[in-house]
């Protein structure tokens, strides 16, 4: 940002809805307001997940974790079914090999 560049000059992201940002190939930043729910889902490719605010439990057939800004990376392999909520208002990065 220059001198006479502000922080209130960039839009606010994530005003209370779900959103989903392409960053790049593979690569997406996510918002999931307090009570966003996923239903069980899966993908064909391999996703990690890396919390950079809030909350968010995953749970799968084996197992339910929450995870946030001070957890590991999250990687749900290829065809395993998950589910989300998230427990207060959270950014996170998605990255799979393709997309």
């Amino acid at each position: 940002m220059s001198a006479r560049t502000k922080a209130s000059d960039f839009p606010l992201l994530g005003t209370g809805a779900h959103a989903v940002y392409r960053l790049g190939p593979g690569l997406l930043l996510v918002f999931k307001p307090r009570g966003h729910s996923e239903e069980p889902h899966a993908h064909a490719y391999r996703q990690t997940l890396r919390i950079l605010r809030g909350a968010l439990r995953v749970r799968t057939e084996r197992t339910t974790r929450i995870i946030g800004p001070s957890s590991a990376p999250l990687t749900i392999v290829a065809g395993r079914r998950h589910a989300t909520d998230a427990l207060m208002d959270t950014w996170l990065v998605a990255q799979s090999p393709r997309r």
